[in-house]
C-alpha cells in the first residue's frame, strides 16, 4: 500500500491503523481513512492475547470514506510494523469484500443453503458467478467524497 500510515493511541483508549491524507493543524483535525481499531482479548486461562482489526466508524460500508480525527484526543503515535500493515492490509480485504457482498444483496444464507446441495465443482462456479456480479463495474455517476466548492455559475 502506498501513502503515509499511521498507528494512534487515543484518549479513551481505542487504538487505531489508518492512512492520513491530511494534517490540518489550524483547525487541530487529522483526515484519514481507512481507519481500522485494534481489539485486544486475553485468554487468560491459555496465557495469550488476541489481536483483531475492526473497522473504527460502526456501519461505515466504504472503508475509503474520509473521516474527520480531533488531534487533541491522540496521546501517541507510531508508525506500523511491517507484521502490522501485513494484517492491516489483509483486514481491509476482508472488510471491503464483506462489503461488496453485502451491496450486491448476496444473501450468505443462500451460499450457505446451495453448499448443502452442490459438488465442488457446482459450488466453485456458483460462487464465482456472485463474485462476477460484484465485480461489475457500476457507473452511477456517484462523485464519491468529492465536495465542489465555489461552482460555475455561483457568486458568494
Amino acid at each position: 500500500m502506498t501513502g503515509q500510515f499511521k498507528q494512534f493511541k487515543l484518549t479513551n483508549g481505542d487504538e487505531m491503523v489508518c492512512e492520513i491524507i491530511e494534517i490540518n493543524e489550524e483547525m487541530a483535525d487529522v483526515i484519514v481513512r481507512r481507519a481500522m481499531k485494534i481489539v485486544i482479548t486475553d485468554d487468560l486461562e491459555e496465557n495469550v492475547r488476541y489481536y483483531t482489526l475492526k473497522p473504527w466508524v460502526s456501519f461505515q460500508d466504504d472503508t475509503s470514506d474520509l473521516i474527520s480525527l480531533n488531534s487533541v484526543h491522540i496521546i501517541g503515535e507510531s508508525i506500523p510494523s511491517p507484521s502490522m500493515m501485513e494484517h492491516y492490509v489483509k483486514a481491509l480485504v476482508d472488510v471491503d469484500k464483506y462489503n461488496a457482498v453485502k451491496a450486491a444483496g448476496i444473501s450468505i444464507n443462500e451460499i450457505h443453503e446451495k453448499m448443502k446441495e452442490l459438488s465442488e465443482e457446482e459450488m466453485e462456479a456458483f460462487l464465482n458467478e456472485k463474485y462476477d456480479e460484484i465485480d461489475q463495474p457500476k457507473d452511477s455517476g456517484d462523485t464519491g467524497n468529492i465536495i465542489r466548492f465555489n461552482p460555475k455559475g455561483t457568486v458568494h
